[in-house]
């Protein structure tokens, strides 16, 4: 599998459609190496380069692209994922019309195709049921051991809750209780 290929098989498995080739917009055909458009969430049109290209002639295509876009009133993002690295004075000029997105190796590795092209990708979340941790409550009253579990340990937890400025409360009660003092005013009146 050519890089080219690598690239089009991570953005297809991230819900991208691979373009035919010679992208053609507004009666103009563009010959990249590859493109895709977006589709659901993403209406990003990626296009593919590698080394091989001449950057001269890179750039010409995609200046010529984005013009074509602009006479189309088109509004889709374009980006380039430039296979083979690229200096700072070519992305700056490539960067006018697209965003680049530099694979620096000429054979890269789907990781690090998927790590330079993430921003186009959906977030990959991890699996609710191997987050989900057990209950917070739980696990102190486990770490507390049911031989160091007081009377003052439970109202503390339960105390948790209802949140914090219950816990503060219940914290100034045991406090209070174990100087002697109590929530009584005192009435100098009487």
């Amino acid at each position: 599998m050519t890089s080219v290929q690598k690239v089009l098989a991570v953005l297809e498995q991230g819900g991208f459609k691979r373009l035919a080739k010679p992208l053609t917009v507004v009666g103009t055909e563009f010959d990249f190496e590859a493109a895709a458009s977006g589709t659901h969430t993403s209406h990003d049109l990626v296009l593919v380069a590698t080394d091989q290209v001449p950057r001269k002639r890179l750039q010409r295509l995609v200046a010529g692209l984005a013009r074509s876009l602009d006479l189309a009133a088109s509004r889709r993002p374009v980006s380039l994922v430039l296979i083979g690295g690229v200096t700072a004075s070519e992305r700056m000029e490539l960067e006018r019309y697209a965003r680049v997105l530099p694979v620096s190796s000429t054979t890269p590795h789907i990781a690090e195709i998927e790590e330079a092209v993430a921003v186009l990708l959906p977030l990959k979340l991890p699996n609710a049921e191997l987050v989900h941790g057990s209950d917070p409550v739980n696990e102190v009253m486990e770490a507390l051991g049911s031989l160091n579990r007081t009377r003052d340990h439970i109202a503390l937890i339960k105390a948790a809750a209802d949140g914090p400025d219950a816990v503060r409360e219940a914290l100034r009660r045991y406090a209070n209780d174990g100087a002697g003092w109590t929530d009584e005013v005192e009435n100098d009146d009487e």
